[in-house]
């Protein structure tokens, strides 16, 4: 027991170290060399992080096979990362080096259809909003509640230590409020809460399910993904609709919100849940085929052969 506590001292003390002189360095360059440098260091991983690069060379092939030459799809890819890294640099200037983080957001992030919000909030049983991986994801839900929304966020940590505890600094720095999605039992009972008092719960939903979860169509392939939003809107009747930052400019991007899912039910548990998270992992594919390099397509759904049968007997 002692030990595990010493471990999580020394595991902290790492994450404040580091970004403590990461924000020193980020104060002392300028902010153009630092956007320049956004673009050397999105090189940089595309070279060298070889297992990203195929899969998301790969996924990109899955997709754009009978529209883009190999070459044009190599050139998106690259392209991926390097408005992955972008938003990486821009995450670190608004929390490190802008004086007003809340002003800045409020000027430079517009919001798009939150008459949709209001809307299903009248139902006074929250609302669960599918988070997904597009552009500056980090400041969402943040930017939401700056108009006086209460938003939480489901988030996983990291497997590495360090780096979910510097992430969780980057978090309580921004001012955003999250329920960890480990353990699992106490996650569900936190969201069944936040939603309970008609607060906006974020789940991401554009990533694989690695154990379980449901098998839904993306990109004309099937991928394993979670079944927690469906399950919850069942369970809760909140209703369920997606919001995606989109990245108009440098610095400025745009917050889409859409309208709620509608799914007739039919009373089948499995059929029910299938459905629902096939209408939204839809508009997820929607969006991403409007934005394809805006994606974090290396860490994001896994797409493999499709299986008609099997998705036939789902929908039967």
């Amino acid at each position: 027991m002692k030990n595990m506590e010493l471990k999580k001292k020394i595991e902290k003390l790492a994450a404040w170290i580091h970004t403590y002189f990461f924000k020193i360095i980020i104060r002392l360059i300028p902010e153009t060399m630092l956007y320049s440098f956004s673009h050397v260091l999105g090189n940089v991983y595309f070279l060298f992080s070889d297992k990203r690069r195929t899969s998301t060379i790969k996924q990109l092939t899955n997709v754009y096979r009978e529209k883009k030459s190999e070459e044009e799809i190599t050139k998106l890819a690259k392209r991926v990362f390097h408005e992955i890294a972008e938003n990486l640099v821009d995450t670190a200037i608004r929390l490190f080096k802008h004086p007003d983080l809340n002003k800045g957001l409020l000027q430079d992030i517009s919001v798009e259809g939150a008459h949709h919000l209001d809307e299903a909030l009248k139902n006074q049983k929250g609302v669960i909003c599918i988070g997904t991986h597009f552009g500056n994801f980090l400041f969402l839900g943040r930017r939401l509640s700056l108009m006086g929304y209460h938003c939480n966020i489901v988030i996983k940590d990291t497997n590495n230590a360090v780096w979910a505890e510097i992430w969780h600094i980057c978090m309580r720095k921004a001012g955003i409020q999250w329920i960890p999605a480990l353990p699992r039992i106490k996650a569900v009972s936190d969201s069944l809460k936040w939603l309970k008092k008609g607060g906006i719960l974020f789940l991401f939903a554009d990533q694989k399910k690695r154990d379980g979860g449901v098998s839904v169509e993306f990109f004309n392939h099937q991928t394993d993904t979670v079944e927690g939003p469906a399950l919850l809107h069942l369970r809760t009747g909140a209703e369920i609709l997606c919001a995606f930052m989109i990245k108009l400019g440098r610095k400025k991007h745009k917050i889409i919100v859409t309208p709620p899912i509608t799914v007739k039910k039919s009373g089948n548990r499995e059929k029910d849940v299938y459905q629902i998270t096939q209408a939204f992992t839809e508009i997820i594919e929607a969006f991403v085929r409007q934005y394809p390099e805006q994606w974090w397509w290396p860490w994001r759904k896994r797409m493999k052969g499709i299986k008609e049968t099997e998705v036939n007997n789902k929908l039967d």
